[in-house]
């Protein structure tokens, strides 16, 4: 058996190595979800505005999610609090409820972010988020809000990573959902 050509073996080496280390890119940009846009609409909720969304310290996720070999990073600011304050923001203004004046105003902090995208069968994802709604100094809401979302998965990485990718905006509208939907929260933004 001939012995590889030292420009065919660096050229291997190079290849296993980038296989090994994987990909870095950005997430996939926020696209509101109408269903929460018109929920939020018919709430007869005030307009808020969105304050600063933290990462709780040494959080795995909270600056990258690993997605098989691959590393994805949030579009939106340094970390994923940032991605999360950016979609309630957007969800807010489509329903016209985003007033940067506003004297209630919502926060929180990233408690878990997770996507598992190695089965072959099926994928999922978690979000947790506390959410914090202040008007004049005074606390008027602070939940948990907790997701699981589940996707079609795939034995080649060449799809499952994009359907890892693409689920991740499905989450944080599944989570941004589930905090729309609290009576609680629409009583804290008033009216």
């Amino acid at each position: 058996m001939p012995i590889p050509s030292g420009r065919f073996f660096t050229t291997l080496i190079l290849a296993c190595s980038a296989f090994l280390a994987g990909c870095a890119g950005p997430s996939p940009h926020y696209s509101p979800s109408i269903d929460n846009v018109e929920a939020l609409k018919r709430s007869g909720a005030a307009p808020a505005k969105v304050g600063a969304f933290g990462v709780t310290p040494g959080m795995p996720g909270a600056n990258a999610l690993s997605i098989r070999a691959n590393s994805m990073v949030s579009s939106v600011g340094s970390h994923y609090g940032d991605y999360l304050a950016a979609a309630l923001r957007q969800e807010l203004e489509l329903a016209r409820l985003l007033n940067a004046q506003s004297a209630t105003e919502i926060t929180g902090t990233l408690l878990r972010n997770n996507i598992d995208a190695g089965g072959i069968n099926t994928n999922a994802g978690q979000i947790e988020a506390r959410f914090v709604v202040s008007s004049g100094g005074t606390v008027r809401y602070d939940k948990v809000k907790r997701i699981e979302h589940q996707w079609e998965g795939a034995f080649a990485g060449a799809v499952a990573i994009p359907n890892a990718a693409n689920n991740y905006p499905v989450m944080v509208q599944k989570l941004v959902g589930s905090l729309v939907a609290d009576p609680d929260f629409i009583r804290a933004l008033g009216r």
